[in-house]
């Protein structure tokens, strides 16, 4: 009983002097309950009230049945309707600052509406529009239909059902889609038949969350020679005191292009083996070159911050899994930036994973070049940047 009384009294001296520690098997989960908690709110509110699909509509048509289809998706509330005749609403999709764009055409007396959805929209969410907007188009058809077949009854006493009827308008789709990404093609507005996958959605977010778990690897083996003064004696050498630092952040640089190449490979040689589509990889190495470099950048200045500001394995491996799993749950990796509500996705643009997820989805979905990602690299790049000088000075200060 002695002896396990004094194990008992030797584990909590040891949490109590490692406080940080401590306090973040606290303050993580209750972090972690807030952002993940807002975060899906808007999902489980749309039916109360809550956050609403936004939707932009041009109405090219100009004509009554236009009006009167447009009168009855504004029925629907669970979407946000926002009328627009402005040449940048595509360049919005292609953005995601909406979900759809809703294109109502005249052609001759044929009413026809073109669809198109942006990169992140949910595939369930989509089907669910593209029915309330079939819904609409078939009823306004019959409406339509119904009050022509009346005039013309009222003109021609001898008028027979069967010949007001036209059976090939009547069936024909009045709905086309096309998406605002890009596969395998050129252009930026595709097809009905292509659509975006789990892969080209997954394998950018969790590329980004494995460069940065980097982290407890590089901090772990500098606190280790910090506590066995392998750094103490480096200092005797005739060395500048960062190059321990930048030793160490080559090699990991290294490892993070490494990564890169696999979770590229795996995603368009591998996922076909289990079924899954091919993942596409854009039309721009250069462009995926940068972003690689840059977010690597990042995610090493981020890791090494950690390593210099923990004094111990423990409090590096908590700061850093932890850190890493709220910066992935802010930055869209774990909870897609589209289903959080406005002030979510403003707080998830400071999160430097979400800089990296959005730069490869730049590439990868939507045709883009060095020129697309720039700001994301940039932003990426002065991150590191920053998180580097400042693990130098805070190095210098501690050794």
């Amino acid at each position: 009983m002695t002896a396990l009384i004094a194990t008992i009294k030797k584990e909590l001296l040891l949490l109590l002097r490692d406080i940080h520690g401590l306090l973040l098997l606290f303050v993580m989960p209750v972090a972690f309950i807030l952002i993940m908690s807002l975060a899906l709110q808007s999902q489980f509110a749309q039916n109360a009230g809550g956050q609403k699909i936004a939707v932009l509509v041009d109405d090219q048509a100009r004509s009554d049945s236009a009006a009167s289809v447009i009168k009855l998706l504004e029925q629907r509330d669970v979407f946000s309707w926002h009328v627009t005749d402005t040449l940048s609403a595509p360049e919005k999709i292609r953005h995601d600052e909406a979900a759809f764009l809703l294109t109502l055409q005249q052609n001759n007396n044929d009413l026809h509406a073109e669809i198109l959805v942006a990169p992140a929209t949910n595939p369930q969410i989509e089907a669910i529009f593209t029915a309330v907007v079939g819904e609409a188009m078939s009823k306004q058809r019959i409406e339509a239909l119904l009050r022509n077949i009346k005039m013309k009854r009222a003109l021609d006493s001898d008028f027979s059902l069967d010949d007001g009827i036209d059976e090939d308008a009547l069936n024909s789709n009045p709905v086309t889609i096309q998406y605002s990404y890009q596969k395998n093609q050129t252009t930026s507005v595709q097809p009905a038949s292509a659509q975006p996958t789990s892969v080209q959605q997954s394998v950018p977010a969790w590329l980004v969350f494995a460069m940065f778990f980097s982290v407890v690897p590089l901090a772990n083996t500098l606190i280790s020679e910090r506590q066995q003064g392998t750094l103490r004696r480096l200092r005797t050498l005739p060395v500048p005191l960062a190059l321990p630092v930048i030793g160490k952040l080559v090699p990991y640089f290294v490892i993070n292009q490494i990564q890169v190449l696999l979770m590229l490979t795996v995603g368009v040689y591998l996922m076909p083996l289990f079924g899954a589509d091919s993942l596409t990889l854009g039309h721009s190495l250069a462009g995926l070159l940068l972003m690689s470099v840059c977010l690597s950048i990042a995610a090493l200045g981020y890791g090494i911050l950690i390593a210099v500001v923990a004094r111990t394995t423990d409090q590096a491996t908590t700061l850093g899994g932890v850190g890493n799993i709220l910066l992935a749950a802010l930055g869209g990796i774990m909870v897609p930036r589209f289903v959080m509500p406005d002030s979510m996705q403003q707080i998830a643009g400071f999160s430097p994973m979400a800089w990296g997820l959005e730069g490869f989805l730049d590439i990868f979905l939507r045709s883009g070049g060095v020129k697309d990602v720039l700001p994301e690299a940039g932003s990426l790049f002065l991150f590191g940047a920053v998180t580097i000088a400042l693990a130098l000075v805070l190095f210098r200060r501690n050794t």
